[in-house]
């Protein structure tokens, strides 16, 4: 069975990677589907943010990552995929997520998968990750290690910079 767990990833965060990891447990094969709207505006193009989740999931032989700008019905239909993977990380998510699924079952035919983040996940998000990092704030217990650096540098922080905590 293949899975499709779909997102902006901007940055990708350590909540994300565990999903994926427990959605590779599960399906014989994951497709992360790196998404980009035209309307919206992201730190990383969606190329940087393709490359940082092959960086993150390197180590999952089931797991294969891509990029796409449509519809996520039609990027499951594409990969030949049989489930959405959607990741919750409360209330409000399962309230949100609920109303796509029933979207994507209507107009795609296409079940969702709900799986609930681990409690250290809970209250991480991107836009949290990038808000701090654009201060220097420390962001090491929100994403995984192998992209820190990157998220730093898209702010102005290199290498050496001291950041701040």
């Amino acid at each position: 069975m293949i899975a499709v767990y779909a997102g902006s990833f901007s940055p990708p965060t350590k909540g994300h990677l565990d999903i994926i990891r427990r959605a590779a447990a599960m399906f014989d094969e994951v497709v992360v589907a790196v998404l980009s709207q035209e309307a919206k505006r992201y730190l990383f193009s969606p190329e940087e943010r393709r490359e940082m989740l092959l960086e993150i999931t390197k180590g999952l032989e089931n797991v294969r990552v891509i990029s796409d700008t449509g519809l996520l019905v039609d990027v499951v239909r594409r990969e030949g995929a049989d489930v959405i993977v959607r990741g919750l990380r409360n209330s409000s998510d399962l309230l949100f997520e609920m109303q796509m699924a029933e979207a994507n079952r209507q107009i795609g035919n296409i079940e969702t998968v709900f799986i609930s983040c681990l409690p250290e996940y809970s209250m991480i998000s991107s836009t949290i990750v990038r808000d701090c990092a654009s201060h220097g704030a420390p962001i090491d217990s929100m994403v995984p290690q192998e992209i820190i650096g990157k998220i730093y540098a898209a702010y102005g922080y290199g290498p050496c910079a001291e950041r701040k905590g």
